[in-house]
């Protein structure tokens, strides 16, 4: 991302970069990003993408059960991020639904993504080829096109996943099925 000098600069570079990510795809995704304030503007944040880092982030955040703030540690240097914050920060809203309590509503940690709440059949359809029915596979390859992207931005971005990579999880289906759905989530 080139060096901009303003936030109203910074705000047109995001769109700038979801333009180009659309173009590389070949799939019109901006409808199932844009919807969501803060969306673009956190998933065109400029950096490397550090497997370790993500790793180690992952494998130390803990968010607290008021989602008001998390906690993780990057070197061995431990971090507090308050919900506020961030939110300032990247331009978010406070939204009234929580995809990791959809999924993982009632189940004690630690919590994996293989764990957690099936999304209703009904919700994800939009995100499988036809026929998906009670009982269909959830498979990756069962996913449609622009699914399958959205699901591929969110394992660098949003929701990174370093492993499974043929296996669509839980977390995941709720995440990409909000999206695809446009429905609204706190970020």
């Amino acid at each position: 991302m080139a060096y901009v000098n303003s936030r109203a600069q910074y705000r047109e570079q995001r769109v700038v970069d979801l333009e180009v990510l659309a173009n590389i795809v070949g799939q019109d995704i901006r409808p199932y990003l844009a919807y969501l304030v803060g969306l673009v503007g956190l998933l065109a944040l400029p950096g490397t993408y550090v497997e370790d880092w993500v790793r180690e982030f992952y494998a130390s955040v803990w968010i607290a059960p008021d989602h008001n703030y998390i906690h993780y540690a990057l070197a061995s240097i431990d971090y507090r991020v308050t919900a506020q914050h961030a939110r300032e920060t990247w331009g978010l809203t406070a939204l009234e639904t929580k995809i990791h309590e959809l999924c993982y509503s009632g189940i004690e940690p630690p919590r994996c993504p293989h764990d957690g709440h099936l999304s209703p059949v009904d919700f994800v359809t939009p995100c499988y080829r036809p026929p998906f029915t009670e009982g269909s596979s959830h498979a990756l390859t069962s996913l449609t096109r622009p699914t399958r992207i959205l699901d591929i931005v969110m394992r660098k971005t949003l929701l990174p996943r370093l492993g499974y990579r043929e296996g669509f999880a839980r977390i995941q289906q709720w995440l990409v099925a909000h999206l695809v759905a446009q429905q609204e989530f706190d970020i």
